[in-house]
C-alpha cells in the first residue's frame, strides 16, 4: 500500500525561480491524498509567507509539519506558521524546543523510528559524530513509484539516511531523494544514484554535487529552485 499521489512544492531554497525569493535555507509543502505537511521552514517568515502565496499554499490547512534539525536555517520560518496554524503538531528530533512552543506550536519529540501518518514515517533521529546533532528524515510511500526520502541537510550521511528508510519502512524501491545534501562526498552521490529513481539536490548541496550529477546522471538529475513543484 501507499498514497495515491503526492506533489513536492519548494517554498524555502538557496536559489528561486523569478518572481520568486530566496534565501539560505530550505522549506518543502508535501500535498498527498492522505495528508498536508511543511517539511523545514527555512530561515526567515517573510520568504516562507510570499512564496506560499505567490504559490497559492495554505498553511492553515496544514495536518502537520516536520522539522529536520535544530538549525536556524531550517525552524526559523516556524515563527510565521505559528501565527497562521497555531498549534500544529510538529516532529522533532532530541533537542531544546521552547522556541517552537513559544512560537504556539505544538512540537513532538521523536526519538526512534516511527510512522507519523498514512504511508509516512520518520527514520528516527540519527547523530553526526561527536557533534551530537541529531537529524531525522521524513520518508513516504507512493503507489506505484516508490519510497521518497525527504532530508534537511544529510549531516549523518546520505547513505545512513538512505538505508535507514529502507530498513524503517520496508520499502526496497527508492523512487527520489530531495533536500539538502551538505556537499557531499562523490561515493555518496553514486551511492543515492545507484538507489533512487530521481535526485533532488537542494539548500547546502553545493556546485560540485549538482555539477556532478549532471554529468554523470543527467536522466536522474531534478534541477529545482523555489518556485517550482513536482508530481509524484
Amino acid at each position: 500500500m501507499g498514497l495515491g499521489s503526492a506533489y513536492i512544492y519548494v517554498l524555502v531554497d538557496n536559489y528561486s525561480r523569478e518572481g520568486f525569493l530566496s534565501e539560505w535555507g530550505l522549506s518543502l509543502y508535501i500535498e498527498s491524498n492522505e495528508w498536508r505537511a511543511l517539511f523545514d521552514s527555512g530561515t526567515s517568515g517573510e520568504v516562507l509567507r510570499y512564496n506560499t502565496s505567490r504559490l497559492g499554499i495554505d498553511l492553515t490547512k496544514l495536518d502537520f509539519a516536520f522539522l529536520s534539525h535544530h538549525h536556524g536555517d531550517h525552524y526559523g520560518g516556524f515563527k510565521y506558521v505559528g501565527q497562521v496554524c497555531p498549534s500544529l503538531t510538529v516532529y522533532i528530533p532530541p533537542g531544546g524546543y521552547g522556541y517552537l512552543e513559544s512560537w504556539g506550536l505544538r512540537p513532538i519529540v521523536i526519538n526512534e523510528p516511527q510512522q507519523i501518518g498514512s504511508s509516512a514515517w520518520s527514520t528516527g533521529p540519527l547523530r553526526l559524530g561527536l557533534w551530537g546533532l541529531r537529524e531525522h528524515s521524513l520518508a513516504f510511500m507512493v503507489e506505484g513509484k516508490g519510497l521518497v526520502v525527504v532530508v534537511g541537510c544529510s549531516h549523518p550521511g546520505l547513505e545512513a539516511i538512505i538505508d535507514r528508510a529502507i530498513n524503517v519502512t520496508g520499502v526496497d524501491k527508492v523512487y527520489m531523494v530531495i533536500g539538502g545534501f551538505h556537499e557531499p562526498r562523490i561515493t555518496e552521490l553514486d551511492y543515492v544514484a545507484s538507489k533512487a529513481e530521481y535526485v533532488a539536490p537542494l539548500h547546502c548541496s553545493g556546485i560540485r554535487a549538482r555539477e556532478y550529477l549532471a554529468r554523470k546522471y543527467p536522466t536522474k538529475l531534478l534541477t529545482l529552485k523555489a518556485g517550482d513543484k513536482v508530481r509524484i
